[in-house]
């Protein structure tokens, strides 16, 4: 049988808010209607059902602590969690918050922890075969029993244009992960790569945000850079020795009202001994959309994803924006079994997703179905992925 996703969710949303009464001084001005102060928590149960996993229940928790004087916020925490009849377990959590003690440094923690009963590997490089027969008959499946931490400080360093800041950052992961073969007539069994069963990897790195958007939620103007490096070495108990240099740019063009161009130009080098599983991997909701789950690893990768945005109409006293989006993602990764060309073998797809804030405008409910030329793919989740 052909494997195909299938999900609904959105049951129901219970969105509150837990706002302090405050005292506004008489030299100062009133606050203006739209303004929020204090916790607001909005709670999304969610129900699916695909052939990979099952039946799918959990649900997502996300709660934003405002301030009138910080923005976007004073702290954010996303979490959700998911279970599935396969055995499955997914839990993710976010917590960022822009005043660490008091201070003006901002801070995030995630953290994933998860079981997959069927994890996908497709091998390494960027021509890595592919049959539906065989993907149904489990070749490409392992179990993937997956613990990852990771901490990021920023601060400001200097201020450009309008509302411009550029941050210096750094940062530190614990990533442990066993790799279980499922059988012995898979790839999995058979190419055995670099970090087959369990293993730990701990870096560290540091780089420079450059950020002038005007939201960091649903964008419409400015930019968002990111350059990174990071390395994992013995000194730090990895069980590994690499180096990892990255860089994530993102533009955001108002063409008209409520209508928004968005550009993401990502790029990954890896040099050393990294295991498989912290290979660049494109091909899964964060970029390349439309192919199996992490379809695609080598040592480096380059991914552009443009997106067309729209708000279309609002109801319930403009409580529940509803709009859309239509996307094009391409990219490829590089090996030392693939061609060199940077031109060459960039993989394609296209697709469509609909978005809508509920009660808050800056809670995102987005979902996304994708199109390449091995299968078509649906994503749900919370926030636009870029």
């Amino acid at each position: 049988m052909r494997l195909f996703p299938l999900f609904f969710a959105l049951f129901f949303l219970i969105s509150v808010n837990n706002a302090n009464a405050q005292v506004i001084p008489p030299d100062r001005d009133p606050l203006p209607p739209d303004a929020k102060i204090g916790s607001y928590y909005s709670v999304l149960p969610l129900l699916g059902y695909n052939s990979d996993q099952g039946f799918i229940g959990g649900g997502l928790l996300q709660r934003i602590n405002y301030d009138i004087n910080l923005r976007p916020f004073l702290s954010m925490l996303k979490t959700d969690i998911t279970f599935s009849t396969n055995g499955e377990i997914i839990s993710k959590l976010e917590y960022d918050r822009t005043r660490l003690f008091g201070s003006d440094i901002r801070s995030r923690i995630d953290f994933i922890g998860q079981r997959e009963r069927k994890g996908h590997y497709f091998g390494i490089g960027n021509d890595s075969e592919f049959s539906d027969s065989a993907y149904e008959d489990g070749f490409n499946f392992y179990e993937n029993r997956e613990f990852f931490l990771n901490y990021i400080v920023r601060k400001g360093i200097l201020a450009f244009g309008e509302s411009g800041n550029l941050d210096f950052f750094g940062d530190v992961t614990f990533w442990r992960v066993n790799g279980l073969s499922t059988g012995d007539e898979t790839l999995f069994f058979s190419d055995e790569p670099e970090g087959f069963g369990s293993a730990r990897v701990v870096k560290a790195g540091f780089g420079f945000i450059a950020d002038s958007r005007n939201s960091e939620f649903s964008p419409n103007t400015g930019v968002r850079y990111e350059v990174g490096f990071n390395t994992s070495h013995s000194v730090l108990f990895s069980n590994f020795s690499f180096t990892s240099l990255n860089g994530d740019f993102r533009h955001y063009f108002p063409l008209r009202h409520n209508i928004t161009i968005a550009h993401r130009l990502v790029a990954e080098h890896t040099l050393g001994d990294a295991p498989f599983w912290s290979l660049p991997i494109i091909g899964n909701e964060n970029g390349l959309r439309g192919y199996h789950r992490n379809r695609f690893r080598g040592d480096s990768s380059v991914l552009s994803m443009l997106e067309l945005r729209t708000w279309l109409f609002s109801v319930f006293d403009d409580r529940i924006d509803i709009g859309m989006q239509t996307f094009w993602d391409t990219g490829r990764v590089y090996s030392d079994f693939d061609s060199g060309a940077f031109f060459d073998g960039w993989k394609q797809v296209f697709g469509i997703g609909t978005a809508f804030t509920l009660l808050n405008p800056d809670l995102i409910i987005r979902g996304d179905v994708g199109f390449s030329n091995e299968t078509w793919r649906i994503y749900f989740g919370a926030g636009y992925v870029f």
